[in-house]
């Protein structure tokens, strides 16, 4: 009997037990769900073309009643260009946010490039940042247009080509219309235009998939194919500044051929869009590697961040991305969760072969800036002092050798547009002349006698040999008004001086070269004088004022032998 009330006293208090725990638990999820510590708004930052959905898809959210940390959670989603707020943040970093939205604890700007503003402040982004939805870029164009850069099939490689090639459309089928006129915006929302930029990179310098190193960005081919680029964006009138207005320009235009831009860069999505509301523009995918904007949900670390608010912004961005939201994203013209709208006519979604990796932050900011600000071309003649105190030994090598090292690097990465010639001085190089044309200037892909003239600049370079005196006034009154003469119109017209002395032919005063480079000036033919002087030069007085009167520059470096001489030939002649 004893034993048996003993095992019933057992079980009724095995049972009361588990009551107990499923109550304690009903209580716990109970008192969770009523927000024991509040509520907790969660503001989300959304690209323009991405946040009507995650608008949408936060109201599914707040249907979950979701709760973090005992803290019912309410989303708000505001969007602003990624630009914009990606500058906002790095402004905001370690303090307080002034930037056009509501602080916030989540962002997703278009692409992962916009994250790329961030790259010096590391730990605004907390994790991974993962793409939600994605939109290959594409080359958006009237019909007519995009039919006949269908035929052939144009590469990212070819873009620079038809925007600077006269007879390109003809040659397409399109007569009489002349370049492509291809609108390049770099404003905030113009993101399809770096994305693109690094896709022409790529493919000219034959990166395949990427990402584009730093060394391929500052390579000739891709500086010279970006700068024409840049330069036949530069002269559209009125060019727009975003992608979205460039859009809507573009598809207002009721004779394509008269229009002031032919075709811009944008996402396949905000093309959708822009056809929906109209447009009659269709899609042209360039051959090669396709640049992606993949929308990446990027958790902030902040000032203004709690560890709710980040568990808050992590749970919304795994809800957005799981399976069944891709419908959402699909239906507003993305690409999600491997699916792609059924497309139409006008855009077909193709599948995208190869994805460009993105290059890092700071070669995308090169590829860009290139594109943004095209440098001028140059025309420079070289004049290089080849007298006898070139000869002293700098390092481990003589100061001619050290001076020819940095203009061959120089020559060899120099735009294949730029024109170039060489002349060396010292005295008596040519019968009475101090100096000697060694190669006549000129554009670097042409050639002399029948070598391109890169290479015959650089041959020419490592054959010289120090000579004796210094003739400098002389040979610099000579280059000068050669270079006035031949003045290379649409071009920066220099002549660079190199020297290590003072001038030491007395039949030419200061006073009278200053004079003669005045007299032989013309404002319509602006020629300016930049200096190198290496070491100690008594001279520095004379040729300031001859680099003052013409508008160029003079740098003093301590010796050849080091990085100061490489930095300033490198960026004067490039």
């Amino acid at each position: 009997m004893i034993a048996v009330a003993t095992v019933i006293v057992l079980v009724l208090a095995v049972l009361g037990w588990f009551q107990l725990r499923d109550r304690i638990s009903d209580q716990g999820t109970q008192a969770a769900r009523t927000c024991v510590e509040g509520e907790a708004t969660l503001a989300v930052t959304a690209d323009p073309d991405i946040a009507p959905v995650v608008r949408d898809l936060a109201a599914r959210y707040a249907e979950t009643a979701p709760v973090v940390r005992d803290h019912c959670i309410t989303v708000t989603v505001t969007e602003e260009a990624s630009r914009t707020i990606g500058d906002a943040l790095a402004a905001s970093a370690g303090g307080r946010w002034s930037g056009p939205t509501p602080a916030p604890a989540l962002w997703i700007p278009q692409s992962s490039w916009a994250l790329g503003t961030l790259s010096s402040h590391p730990g605004i982004v907390d994790g991974q940042p993962k793409p939600v939805a994605s939109a290959a870029v594409v080359i958006a164009a009237p019909t007519v247009v995009a039919q006949a850069m269908t035929r052939p099939q144009v590469g990212w490689q070819d873009l620079p080509r038809l925007q600077s090639d006269p007879e390109a459309l003809t040659a397409a089928g399109l007569p009489h219309w002349g370049t492509l006129r291809l609108a390049l915006p770099t404003g905030p929302g113009s993101e399809p235009t770096a994305l693109a930029t690094e896709a022409v990179a790529a493919a000219v310098a034959g990166a395949g998939a990427g990402p584009v190193t730093a060394e391929q960005a500052s390579s000739p081919p891709v500086t010279s194919a970006l700068t024409t680029l840049g330069r036949g964006a530069a002269v559209i009138p009125d060019a727009p500044a975003t992608t979205a207005d460039a859009l809507k320009a573009l598809g207002a235009q009721t004779n394509p051929r008269d229009g002031v831009f032919h075709a811009v860069p944008a996402t396949e999505q905000q093309l959708a869009r822009a056809i929906a509301a109209g447009a009659q523009l269709r899609e042209v995918v360039p051959t090669g590697a396709t640049p992606v904007a993949d929308h990446p949900a990027a958790v902030l670390a902040t000032t203004w961040t709690d560890e709710t608010l980040r568990r808050a912004a992590a749970d919304f961005a795994d809800y957005l991305r799981r399976p069944e939201q891709a419908d959402a994203f699909v239906a507003a013209g993305f690409r999600a969760d491997g699916r792609t709208p059924a497309g139409s006519a006008a855009v077909a979604y193709p599948p995208i072969a190869t994805s460009l990796v993105p290059a890092a932050p700071e070669v995308t900011a090169r590829l860009v800036g290139t594109v943004a600000l095209p440098a001028q071309p140059a025309a420079t003649t070289v004049l290089l002092d080849v007298s006898g105190s070139m000869r002293n030994i700098e390092g481990s090598k003589s100061r001619l050798a050290n001076t020819v090292a940095a203009l061959t690097t120089a020559v060899g990465s120099a735009r294949d547009g730029s024109n170039l010639g060489l002349w060396v001085y010292s005295r008596g190089l040519d019968g009475a002349k101090p100096y000697r044309v060694l190669v006549p200037a000129g554009t670097l892909t042409d050639t002399v006698g029948g070598v391109p003239r890169r290479r015959a600049i650089t041959d020419a370079l490592g054959a010289v040999q120090p000579a004796t005196a210094t003739s400098t006034y002389a040979s610099v009154q000579a280059a000068y008004e050669n270079a006035v003469r031949n003045y290379a119109a649409d071009r920066t017209n220099s002549v660079l001086l190199i020297t290590d002395g003072p001038n030491d032919d007395t039949s030419m005063s200061a006073r009278q070269l200053l004079r003669s480079i005045a007299e032989s000036s013309d404002s319509a033919r602006p020629v300016r004088i930049d200096v190198v002087t290496i070491g100690e030069n008594s001279d520095a007085d004379t040729l300031r004022s001859l680099t003052e009167l013409t508008g160029g520059t003079l740098t003093a470096v301590p010796n050849s032998n080091g990085t100061e001489l490489g930095a300033a030939v490198d960026q004067l002649l490039n």
